[in-house]
């Protein structure tokens, strides 16, 4: 989350993701850092949380690993360049369990 960051990203930065599994939003009315209920209240994942930023109002640039059937995250971190190595590590463990 950016002061200039008007409007949803461009075709070519969503492209950036390749996995088919992973979900990218705009939200420009922060309904889903809301629907969680902030930063204070954002998912916790079972292995330790990597993050490395105060998020103060809303969430942003955070990423969280839901296994198969599970309501709970394997793994949350942020910001998401930070953690692309564990994101990684834990999709792969999460393929094999």
């Amino acid at each position: 989350m950016l002061p200039t960051d008007w409007g949803p990203p461009s075709t070519g930065t969503l492209a950036r993701v390749h996995d088919t599994r992973a979900a990218q939003f705009w939200d420009r009315e922060h309904a889903v850092s809301k629907s969680l209920g902030g930063p204070e209240h954002a998912p916790k994942g079972s292995r330790a949380d990597k993050i490395e930023f105060d998020m103060r109002r809303y969430i942003w640039d955070f990423v969280a690993i839901y296994p198969e059937g599970s309501a709970t995250p394997s793994f949350t971190g942020a910001p998401i360049v930070s953690v692309v190595s564990d994101v990684y590590e834990e999709m792969a463990r999460v393929a094999r369990d």
